[in-house]
C-alpha cells in the first residue's frame, strides 16, 4: 500500500500523494487531532513505527514516513513548471523526507477525493511540511489548505484533483490548454487549442467547466455548447486528442 507508484496509467484508481518534509519528523497524533477537530470524524488510528492508518466511512487511509527525498525525477520538472508557486524549486530542494499517503477501499470517485483532500489538508498543519506532490501537480501547502477548506462550505476543490496545463507562452499562435485528471471521474479530458482569447479568462472558463462537470456528473456529446461569463456560447466537439492520448472534448474558443 505504501509503495511509491508513479505510473499514470492506473485508470480511475486513487493516486499516491507525497507530502514533502524538511526533516524526518512527523506527529501523527497532531494529525489525528487536527483531522477530527476540522472534519468532525471520530477515528481510531493504527500505528506501527513510521506507519499510520485510519478507517473512515469504510475507506482506509495509510501514511508512511520516509526519511529520504521523493524518488521521482519528474518532481523537479514539476517545480520548474509551476506557475502558481514561484518558490516551488526552493521548497523541493529543501525537502529531505516525505510522507507517502494512499487510499484503499475507495468508494465513488467524488466521495473518495473528498475524503482524501480532507486527509491531505489535515496532514499539512505542521511546521516542517514544505509541499504536496500529486503527480504531476505540485502544490504549496497554504494553497492546498485554502482550496480544501472550501469543503467546509460544500465547495468541491476540483483544482486539487484535475490539473490544467497551458502551452504557448513563447509563441504567437495562441494558448493551448488541456486537463489531466478528468478520467478519474469517468470523463473525457478537455482541450482548448491555440486560443487567441485572454489567457486568464480562458483558464477560468476551463476551471469552472471542470468543476461543473464533476459536481453535476455531466456527460457531453458532440455539438453541445457551454457558456462563458459574457454570455457567449462555446461549441464542443469530440475527437482524438491532440496534446493527450485518447478521445478528448475540444472547446472552441
Amino acid at each position: 500500500m505504501f509503495q511509491e507508484n508513479h505510473d499514470d496509467s492506473n485508470g480511475d484508481k486513487m493516486p499516491v500523494v507525497n507530502i514533502l518534509l524538511e526533516g524526518a519528523q512527523y506527529s501523527f497524533d497532531l494529525f489525528a487531532e487536527q483531522f477530527q477537530k476540522t472534519w468532525q470524524y471520530s477515528v481510531s488510528p493504527y500505528r506501527d513505527g513510521r506507519l499510520f492508518g485510519i478507517i473512515v466511512e469504510g475507506m482506509i487511509v495509510g501514511c508512511a514516513l520516509v526519511p529520504s527525498q521523493v524518488a521521482d525525477q519528474a518532481l523537479l520538472q514539476s517545480a520548474r513548471d509551476s506557475v502558481l508557486w514561484p518558490d516551488a524549486e526552493a521548497a523541493v530542494a529543501r525537502h529531505n523526507a516525505h510522507l507517502i499517503v494512499a487510499l484503499a477501499r475507495e468508494k465513488d470517485p467524488v466521495s473518495s477525493h473528498i475524503l482524501f483532500s480532507k486527509v491531505i489538508c489535515s496532514l499539512l498543519h505542521q511546521r516542517n511540511v514544505v509541499g504536496v506532490y500529486l503527480r504531476p501537480g505540485l502544490f504549496e501547502p497554504a494553497y492546498y489548505i485554502k482550496c480544501a477548506d472550501g469543503l467546509l462550505e460544500g465547495k468541491l476543490p476540483t483544482e486539487l484533483w484535475v490539473d490544467i496545463n497551458a502551452l504557448g507562452f513563447d509563441k504567437d499562435e495562441g494558448y493551448t490548454f488541456f486537463t489531466n485528471g478528468m478520467h478519474k471521474f469517468g470523463k473525457m479530458e478537455f482541450e482548448i487549442l491555440e486560443s487567441k482569447n485572454n489567457f486568464i479568462d480562458t483558464y477560468y472558463l476551463l476551471k469552472e467547466l471542470v468543476k461543473h462537470t464533476i459536481a453535476n456528473d455531466v456527460t457531453y456529446k458532440n455539438g453541445d455548447t457551454v457558456g462563458a461569463k459574457d454570455g457567449v456560447k462555446n461549441a464542443l466537439s469530440i475527437s482524438k486528442g491532440v496534446k493527450i492520448k485518447g478521445t478528448t472534448i475540444k472547446i472552441d474558443i
